[in-house]
């Protein structure tokens, strides 16, 4: 039943000019602004490399299942920053993965830092054609012998302003607001999805009355045109430079808990576990989301555009 439940509501999206939220969301969305803002390239460290996993929505057949791995560098005496990132998303029959590549311009300002940026974003977009069990078996937008994989090529743009103790993003993904298009060779099938634009913003500010107990607080918000509006809160306790512990309250959706560790200086391991709070309680048993950060700085606390790096990496550990 599960199983027929997410084939239904796939086959429905496909068999329109989809308006709806079609990138993954992610927990740890602290962890994941460069997937969400391409001017996010260089503000980490000198090199910084993620690998994230996310499991969604445990017990449907089908579930959505996100795997993403990137890496970005700060170079140009620090005034630029560089990213690529691949990231699979495979939703019951449909799979998308996509192939980004992003760069920054850092404006350097006594206290902070402004970074703009712009990025594309090829996506091979596959749909698997004999794992879909339809009620009409004649639906013009579904061909269950065979599997159609188009390329499709979109850009994304957004601003970040930054330094040791905030943040205040915006970002605007897909903003060419592209169109996949499934088996176009075929006279009788015709399905296709239309990306909308994603408008995503994030606020963050980090406190601490002592150096050793570090809060990072982070609001997150995105709009699609005809979903509805997302946001999300996440407050987490940098412990030592050592532990990290904390929770999320995604607004109608779940409430998630964080627990992380550094370890050899210059990695990172966090995870979260999402506990349903709307409807969909009744039909799964949680999201699971990990990830492992690698970042090396070289400066090594040599001020770099006004902001001393070793003293965030000191104070505020690797998730920044």
């Amino acid at each position: 039943m599960k199983k027929k439940i997410v084939y239904s509501i796939f086959c429905t999206l496909l068999s329109y000019s989809t308006f709806a939220q079609q990138m993954p969301f992610y927990t740890q969305n602290g962890n994941n602004t460069l997937l969400l803002n391409p001017a996010v390239s260089g503000t980490k460290r000198t090199l910084d490399a993620r690998l994230n996993a996310r499991l969604q929505w445990i017990g449907y057949d089908g579930a959505p299942r996100t795997e993403t791995v990137s890496a970005n560098y700060r170079f140009y005496r620090g005034k630029m920053g560089a990213a690529i990132y691949m990231l699979e998303d495979k939703i019951g029959p449909s799979r998308q993965t996509n192939y980004g590549v992003d760069y920054a311009y850092h404006i350097r300002f006594p206290d902070c830092e402004l970074s703009a940026g712009v990025g594309g974003i090829f996506t091979k977009y596959t749909l698997y054609g004999d794992e879909i069990t339809l009620h009409n078996t004649q639906d013009p937008a579904i061909d269950q012998t065979v599997s159609s994989a188009v390329w499709v090529a979109d850009a994304n743009a957004g601003i970040y302003l930054y330094n040791d103790r905030f943040h205040i993003g915006v970002s605007a993904m897909h903003i060419a607001e592209t169109t996949a298009k499934f088996y176009v060779h075929d006279t009788t099938k015709h399905g296709k999805v239309k990306y909308m634009p994603h408008i995503n913003f994030s606020v963050g500010y980090n406190f601490a009355a002592n150096p050793d107990f570090v809060w990072e607080s982070t609001v997150n918000a995105s709009y699609v045109p005809g979903v509805p509006f997302f946001l999300d809160y996440t407050l987490r306790l940098h412990i030592r430079n050592q532990i990290i512990c904390g929770a999320s309250l995604r607004l109608h959706d779940a409430l998630a808990l964080h627990i992380g560790a550094v370890f050899l200086e210059n990695f990172q391991v966090t995870y979260s576990y999402d506990f349903m709070i709307s409807e969909l309680r009744n039909y799964n048993s949680g999201s699971h989301e990990i990830m492992l950060v690698f970042n090396f700085n070289q400066f090594h606390g040599k001020k770099h555009g006004h902001i001393d790096t070793q003293f965030i990496k000191q104070k505020y550990g690797y998730m920044f």
